[in-house]
């Protein structure tokens, strides 16, 4: 075998002259008591592994890192107390437009409550001022209607049968509420008489007497013209009691009337009655 000769291998002298002052500069910063200075990433590395150095906190008078972004803890706390005081704000505001809206309907409603008082006490109704002595002139109505549930008994042709008399007394407490709570009607109505009854389940025979002012003649040719008089007690029939069985159930069909004229004569004292079917006196 062939044998290998080892020659030493020389470094080059810069590289060994770098190196050397590179050992020199850290012996002068330790003797001189500097520390080496850190990079930030090496000095998160030796503080707290854990956090980035964006996320490192550093206090700074009452001011905070989080995230890169400062925080300061005096204008939290202001935001906050600003942020409740609006909220009070707007819940007093809320609270005096409902107080404002209250009052208003009370004072609407206080308005309206005083002049409907102040209406009623100066108002007042020609038609309810009246004097009931003035009213001399006699108006009368004749006719006639059928009670369908009375049956008749001869007791009733007599005027004087305790059986007439009953019947007579209801049928015109009838009447006589029907056109004495007439508006109407009401201040002119006088009396209703029942003439006599005759057969026909029960035919009744009737006359309603009215009194009016003198010299009025539109009253006589509206207000107690035999249509406005015989319209109210038609209107009634078919208003009473839909019970078909009251004994004092009248037919509305049945209902007929007659209308009377009458004139004064202040002279003489008497009353003259003229009917459609002619002149009568009484």
């Amino acid at each position: 075998m062939d044998s290998i000769e080892l020659q030493p291998v020389q470094c080059p002298v810069s590289l060994d002259n770098n190196n050397h002052h590179a050992e020199n500069n850290s012996k002068q910063q330790m003797t001189s008591g500097n520390r080496p200075m850190l990079t930030t990433n090496d000095a998160a590395e030796e503080g707290n592994p854990l956090l980035s150095p964006e996320q490192v906190p550093v206090d700074n008078g009452g001011q905070h890192w989080v995230d890169g972004q400062e925080v300061n803890q005096e204008s939290i706390s202001l935001n906050v107390q600003n942020s409740i005081a609006n909220k009070e704000m707007t819940c007093m505001v809320h609270r005096r437009r409902w107080m404002i809206l209250i009052f208003l309907i009370f004072l609407i409603l206080l308005v309206i409550g005083v002049s409907f008082a102040v209406c009623l006490g100066i108002h007042d109704d020609i038609d309810e001022k009246y004097d009931p002595a003035l009213f001399e002139l006699p108006r009368c109505f004749n006719g006639s209607f059928r009670l369908t549930n009375q049956i008749f008994i001869p007791d009733l042709l007599s005027p004087a049968s305790n059986q007439s008399k009953a019947l007579s007394s209801q049928l015109q407490e009838k009447l006589s509420d029907l056109y004495s709570s007439s508006p109407s009607l009401g201040r002119y109505f006088s009396s209703v008489e029942i003439s006599d009854f005759r057969n026909g389940s029960v035919q009744v025979n009737y006359r309603l007497r009215f009194l009016m002012p003198l010299n009025d003649t539109e009253l006589e040719q509206f207000t107690l013209s035999r249509e406005m008089v015989y319209n109210v007690f038609r209107q009634s029939l078919y208003d009473q009691d839909p019970e078909l069985n009251h004994p004092l159930y009248i037919h509305p069909a049945s209902l007929d009337m007659q209308g009377e004229t009458h004139t004064l004569d202040m002279q003489v004292g008497s009353v003259t009655s003229e009917s459609r079917s002619g002149v009568l006196y009484w």
